[in-house]
């Protein structure tokens, strides 16, 4: 709607869209942690963003749908940082902006929350093997089974000479996997139960279509474009307003 109803503005805009958009993939990024980053992207921060969008849009608003009678010709720079200076005091798009960011920082926010968790995953499973045999964990002589039968299941056909095409019997497989893995698994099953339970539940939130606690972050940002074009109506409605402050 916004490229369509305010094109000229629209072109104008997209840098500053660009940036917007990706400080929102930012946020929600895996990385986005005081583990990875020495200044993670905050909610604050992602809040000043927004802030920054609208203050840069302003000038082009004020351009081309609050006054579009005046002369075609571009502001001075020093016109346009007088804009930037007063956007707080004169407020053109009303509670528009601080609207928008509430809604939408509320979806990003769960987001972020159940791509972090399925990044904790991720990692929790890549680490399991080493978790599941580490020796001196556990029971030594359990191990030493494990490790005999998992020698014997992987090697001993390469040691008489048998093809790497020929795999072990699938019977021989399970019960050795089974060997190996009923203890360990048996601990952490309650807990990634519950992980995956949780994770389950967050998805089932976030995914909604129906978006009864808006929080599905797709249709967060397809209204997105229609927020931007009700900011602006709010500040050509508010026009000559705005010419006196």
């Amino acid at each position: 709607m916004f490229d369509q109803v305010y094109r000229s503005m629209a072109v104008l805009s997209r840098p500053s869209i660009r940036s917007l958009y990706q400080a929102m993939v930012d946020y929600v990024s895996s990385a986005n942690t005081s583990d990875d980053l020495q200044q993670p992207l905050t909610r604050d921060t992602l809040q000043e963003r927004f802030r920054e969008f609208f203050t840069r849009l302003f000038p082009i608003a004020y351009h081309f749908a609050v006054n579009p009678h005046q002369d075609r010709r571009d502001f001075t720079e020093k016109f346009k940082s007088c804009l930037y200076e007063t956007m707080d005091d004169i407020q053109p798009f009303g509670d528009v902006p601080q609207d928008i960011f509430k809604k939408i920082s509320k979806s990003l926010e769960a987001t972020r929350v159940l791509v972090q968790a399925l990044s904790l995953g991720k990692t929790f499973l890549d680490r399991t093997d080493s978790v599941l045999f580490t020796s001196g964990g556990g029971d030594s002589r359990q191990q030493e089974a494990c490790y005999s039968a998992l020698v014997r299941m992987t090697y001993c056909p390469k040691c008489k000479g048998i093809g790497k095409d020929v795999r072990s019997c699938n019977g021989f497989c399970m019960n050795v996997i089974r060997g190996c893995l009923t203890e360990p698994a048996y601990e952490l099953d309650l807990a990634w139960s519950s992980y995956v339970d949780t994770v389950g539940r967050l998805v089932a939130a976030v995914d909604n279509d129906n978006n009864p606690l808006e929080l599905n972050i797709k249709n967060a940002v397809r209204e997105l474009d229609s927020r931007i074009s009700d900011a602006i109506m709010h500040a050509m409605e508010d026009g000559p307003v705005l010419e006196e402050k």
